[in-house]
């Protein structure tokens, strides 16, 4: 399956299995060029390299994953999730809004309880 083909919830499920294998390539790969990620840090991160940037020292930590509790379909390109990110036992509730183009995430934001 080439990312164009894959569905948007194929591409938000090939992000969280390589968060959880912490293989910081394959997470990458599943965001666009482009890309922006917001409500993770203080500003929108922008890009691959920033992506690669952010997510690298995270993604080495051993104690870190994300379980997806739920998640749905909002027409085609939108997938809303309920998730638990988990650091060192301790999980903090969060939803996930994904906009997936052409099997890769142009847009994430990230809510947190």
């Amino acid at each position: 399956m080439t990312d164009q083909t894959r569905s948007a919830q194929d591409t938000v499920q090939a992000q969280l299995d390589a968060f959880n294998a912490h293989d910081l390539d394959a997470f990458v790969a599943t965001y666009a060029e482009d890309a922006v990620i917001t409500g993770v840090a203080t500003e929108p991160i922008v890009g691959a390299a920033a992506i690669r940037a952010f997510y690298e020292p995270r993604l080495q930590n051993p104690e870190l994953s994300c379980v997806i509790d739920t998640s749905v379909l909002f027409g085609t390109r939108w997938v809303v999730a309920q998730e638990q990110v988990i650091n060192a036992g301790i999980a903090t509730e969060t939803i996930a809004t994904f906009d997936v183009v052409d099997g890769r995430i142009a847009r994430a934001s990230m809510l947190k309880a």
